[in-house]
């Protein structure tokens, strides 16, 4: 075999074992997170060199928010479960992303108070003494669909290693509280049903705050 031949089958070998090592473009990458939608689990599929689809699901059982309203302390108790879909855009065809997609959430936002019997409080615009209110059961109603935008990372399609760290920041907008207020005394009481449309008003007034859910999460992904 001549120098030439025997340098040129020496490039193939090479080339083949390059080849050998190298792996193959990936084609899913799975991912897990924990942030404040919870616990997460993500799929996502390359579109190109720019782009990628995602879809996730989440459960966050446990959560709580407080407000006060006429000296009447509302404790909400919330479970949160998400599932999504996601366009990501790598502007530089890396694994920072810009995305945008939808989130279905159905969640679970109540309260029960009891206000002391011996103590006044002001319902909408009559004062009542706490064991004529009786005990108040409150509920917070969100859009089921909200429009989703953040940023974030994953270097899933991009890196060398298939194991890459990932994470994400943005809002959830799923639109201000609808807040319905009940109590067993409504019905006995004269004006207390009344009343109560207008406390739903002040409560949502006070959690309008919340019709923007901030997203943030972290954790790894796998391509393969």
């Amino acid at each position: 075999m001549s120098r030439s031949a025997r340098i040129i089958s020496l490039i193939f070998c090479l080339a083949f074992i390059v080849g050998l090592a190298s792996p193959a473009p990936a084609e899913v990458a799975l991912s897990g997170q924990v942030g404040t939608l919870g616990l997460q689990g993500q799929v996502s599929f390359p579109m190109g060199k720019y782009f990628a689809a995602r879809f996730g699901v989440g459960a966050l059982p446990s959560w709580s928010i407080s407000t006060d309203v006429n000296d009447i302390n509302f404790d909400y108790s919330m479970a949160l479960y998400t599932a999504g879909a996601f366009l990501d855009w790598h502007p530089m065809a890396g694994g920072f992303r810009i995305t945008g997609g939808f989130i279905v959430n159905n969640h679970d936002i109540s309260a029960d108070v009891t206000p002391a019997p011996d103590q006044d409080y002001k319902i909408g615009n009559t004062t009542y003494p706490g064991y004529a209110i009786g005990k108040l059961n409150s509920k917070a109603d969100f859009n089921t669909l909200a429009p989703y935008l953040g940023l974030g990372y994953d270097g899933a399609f991009y890196a060398q290693d298939r194991l890459s760290f990932t994470c994400d920041v943005g809002i959830m907008f799923w639109g201000p509280p609808d807040i319905t207020l009940s109590s067993g005394m409504s019905k006995v009481v004269p004006g207390l049903e009344q009343n109560l449309k207008q406390e739903e008003k002040e409560l949502e007034d006070n959690l309008d705050y919340l019709q923007y859910y901030p997203v943030a999460s972290m954790g790894v992904s796998w391509a393969f």
